[in-house]
């Protein structure tokens, strides 16, 4: 019996429970508890830093203590969340760089293969809603300093399972503390722990019910305890909970998977996902920003939380410092010190001295001299943290009186500031792209639609998986399988070479600015177009040549005209030649002509007959090259691409 069951938002899978190859009692128990248990020790620091990062994001950036004794000095708390508001500005830049999925073939007959690879991966991504998670994923990884995804499958309404893309949140996920590589490639298991209500548990994992109610409240030293868990678990609804850890390890070489509580195991197996090689692999797909020297992951908000402290405490102390006022009395001058101190920080104060005693004094020079070194401090600590990581002008700030060059050199300077965790997250995009296309090339084997859209954005669709009659043998076959497609995924990000023949397109192309000759079929050929978008562009210029090169009516017309008129004018000069030729042979005729006027007409004659000839000939050579224009042109045209796919091989 194949189920589907979700363990609160820990996990979500297929699998069958009653397939007599599937192994009884993979994973041991008392083992993962130890593997997880490892991780909240060896990562103490690395957890309470996480949390505190997030504090520090959200505007929580005071502890309890420190507002204690502001409140005791009357001294204002004063929140200026500069930190959150970089996170949100490099989030944004992230949405303003991101680039759609796109699958590139490694041989040329896959390029029908790659369009239907990139169409199914952005069909998946739309249907996941990818362009609002990804942001949340590269939010994670900025203030807790790793984050990514995990891949779900889940029972479709076609028969298939559906993939599906959830964000993985950093405060419930562990990890191998071993693992030293920023997109966690050398961990050997890892995994995420939330707690569950019992009657969410029970509806689950039916079949545990009695083991699961006598687990309740067992699994307490499972947690890394994040704010929203103490919050939850503490809040005394009265509800039942149990502590639900979804455990992913490596055995063998091969990766399982174990959901467990404190004292059992709900469910296991292996692995329901493999790659491109066919190897099980993880169902998480993680990243980190920056990894220090102890092996510990952080963001971005431990180089600017010292900064931040600073802005705070000295814009605090600064209205506390213009709110105060000290005062230099004579001793016995006045009857009340505490009243003189309260009268003096009031705007419209009175102070009372005694007849005779000195009156107090101010010491507002120095306390402006004071005033103005916060202030100043204050300026530099804001500073630091506006150009920390990338600068203002890569979002537009500050730039109003700049040159457009000047511009672009400060944007390309902050761009190259933020480059190890743009590498990662364009790293961590490119795994989960091969991850889903990989798990649909695995579990996508029924008749499946896919929505495609064209240049002119008219709604279009092609099926996958077709059943179909290969007209060749009359066996049934299937048309556009994706286990049987062969296609590389990457991201297109522009100017990047994306294989050999992008390379050559660029240097064709710089070839063709200098103004050497290069046709355009070899430029498009070569071009990162899709393959039908290319064989488009390539008939279309085939039959502009056709047309070219047939002859123009008109001026066909004017040809034969041309030939009419000269035809008719050796007629008529033949024509003159034969009568001067028969008046020369009667010489009793009058004024006949003599024999010098006869050789003239004679010669004449000849000349005519010859331009003519040549006339005639001209015309019929100019219609055979009209006829052989076309043909020519199509050949030359099929020499070329055949030359351009041989250069490509």
């Amino acid at each position: 019996m194949a189920q589907t069951y979700y363990a609160g938002s820990v996990t979500s899978q297929t699998i069958d429970y009653d397939d007599p190859s599937t192994p009884q009692q993979m994973a041991d128990h008392g083992v993962l508890k130890r593997q997880y248990l490892d991780y909240l020790s060896m990562k103490n620091l690395e957890i309470l830093e996480q949390q505190n990062s997030r504090r520090y994001y959200h505007g929580v950036q005071y502890t309890k203590d420190q507002i204690k004794v502001l409140n005791k000095r009357k001294q204002p708390v004063v929140t200026y969340n500069r930190i959150g508001r970089k996170i949100n500005a490099l989030i944004g830049l992230l949405e303003r760089q991101k680039q759609d999925p796109r699958a590139f073939p490694r041989t040329p007959n896959s390029e029908d293969g790659a369009e239907i690879a990139t169409a199914v991966l952005r069909y998946i991504c739309d249907e996941q809603n990818w362009s609002t998670k990804s942001p949340i994923c590269g939010s994670f990884g900025a203030v807790d300093g790793l984050g990514g995804v995990e891949i779900i499958l889940t029972q479709g309404d076609t028969g298939d399972v559906d993939i599906g893309i959830e964000p993985v949140d950093p405060s419930s996920f562990f990890y191998d503390p071993r693992s030293l590589k920023p997109d966690f490639s050398d961990a050997r298991y890892m995994g995420i722990g939330k707690w569950s209500d019992v009657d969410a548990a029970i509806t689950l994992f039916p079949d545990k019910e009695a083991e699961i109610q006598a687990a309740t409240e067992t699994g307490a030293e499972l947690t890394s305890n994040p704010d929203s868990d103490i919050k939850w678990v503490t809040g005394g609804d009265g509800s039942r909970r149990i502590r639900i850890i979804d455990h992913w390890y490596i055995k063998n070489g091969e990766w399982y998977w174990c959901i467990y509580t404190g004292s059992l195991i709900l469910r296991e197996g292996k692995s329901y996902l493999k790659d491109e090689k066919g190897r099980t692999m993880c169902k998480y797909i993680m990243y980190s920003a920056n990894i220090d020297q102890d092996g510990d992951r952080y963001g971005f908000v431990r180089n600017m939380r010292s900064s931040q402290d600073e802005v705070n405490q000295r814009r605090s102390k600064a209205l506390h410092t213009l709110n105060s006022r000290r005062v230099i009395v004579e001793k016995g001058s006045v009857d009340d010190v505490e009243q003189v101190r309260r009268e003096a920080a009031r705007p419209d104060g009175v102070i009372e001295v005694s007849p005779g005693t000195t009156p107090p004094t101010f010491d507002d020079a120095a306390r402006g001299q004071e005033l103005q070194g916060h202030l100043a401090f204050l300026e530099d600590a804001k500073n630091e943290i506006e150009n920390y990581g990338f600068n203002p002008a890569l979002i537009g700030q500050g730039v109003q009186d700049m040159s457009g060059r000047a511009i672009q050199l400060q944007q390309q300077a902050g761009i190259a500031e933020l480059g190890p965790y743009m590498l990662a997250f364009k790293g961590f995009k490119i795994r989960t792209y091969r991850a889903i296309w990989c798990a649909a090339q695995e579990h996508w084997t029924s008749e499946r639609w896919i929505r495609v859209t064209d240049d002119q954005k008219m709604a279009q669709f092609f099926t996958i998986n077709k059943l179909s009659v290969d007209p060749a043998t009359g066996l049934p076959t299937l048309v556009n399988a994706l286990g049987a497609l062969d296609v590389d995924i990457i991201i297109d990000e522009g100017p990047d070479e994306i294989n050999m023949q992008g390379d050559a397109y660029d240097t064709l192309t710089a070839m063709a600015r200098s103004g050497q000759p290069v046709p355009p079929e070899v430029l498009i050929e070569l071009s990162p177009l899709v393959g039908s978008v290319k064989q488009r562009v390539l008939s279309m210029i085939d039959q502009a040549k056709q047309q070219a090169a047939q002859p123009n009516p008109l001026q066909v017309a004017q040809a034969q005209e041309q030939l009419k008129v000269t035809t008719a004018t050796a007629t008529l000069r033949n024509a003159q030649a034969q009568k001067a030729l028969s008046e020369a042979a009667n010489p009793r005729q009058q004024g006949a002509p003599s024999d010098l006027d006869v050789v003239r007409s004679v010669a004449e004659i000849r000349n005519t007959n010859a331009q003519t000839a040549k006339t005639l000939a001209d015309a019929r050579k100019s219609d055979v090259e009209a006829q052989l224009k076309p043909i020519q042109a199509a050949n030359e045209a099929a020499r070329t691409r055949q030359q351009a796919q041989s250069n490509l091989t």
